[in-house]
């Protein structure tokens, strides 16, 4: 019996151990069933998922100057990666991106707590940030709290 391969389209005869099998033999669709079969996984086995984040964590521990290296040995990535960048930052609002939009009128501030994230120059990246409680008083508020009767103290 013969099949197509949901990778590459071509007619394959499967084999006979493996009934079921979807995808031909060829080195780059056995890869394209492997990155399914991954991606699959990532989404449905939180077990699966939490031991590739704390491998890919533990391997970055161990390689820190990896992309440091990486970068100071592929000049074109680095330019390449820095003009798509600036594509980036240019249809997204500019040069200024933050993990949060900052509010862009006065009337929409309320009290509530903040995350205070300094922009200095071009922020493409996380930066430190702070959490901050904002009140917002009325316009009135001086004027509430020293009402013009109220006798100077010197």
């Amino acid at each position: 019996m013969e099949r197509r391969c949901e990778h590459c389209g071509k007619v394959f005869v499967p084999r006979s151990n493996v009934p079921s099998q979807r995808y031909c033999s060829k080195a780059r669709c056995q890869k394209a069933r492997r990155n399914q079969w991954r991606k699959r996984k990532l989404l449905d086995d939180p077990d699966y998922r939490d031991n590739q984040r704390d491998a890919q964590k533990r391997w970055r521990e161990g390689h820190k100057d990896y992309w440091g290296e990486y970068r100071g040995s592929h000049p074109d990535y680095v330019e390449r990666n820095r003009k798509l960048q600036g594509e980036r930052n240019h249809k997204r609002r500019g040069s200024l991106i933050a993990k949060r939009d900052e509010s862009r009128t006065r009337d929409s501030m309320r009290s509530g707590y903040y995350r205070l994230i300094p922009a200095e120059g071009d922020v493409i990246a996380k930066r430190d940030e702070y959490l901050v409680k904002l009140d917002v008083l009325p316009g009135t508020y001086l004027q509430d709290l020293f009402p013009p009767d109220c006798k100077e103290i010197t």
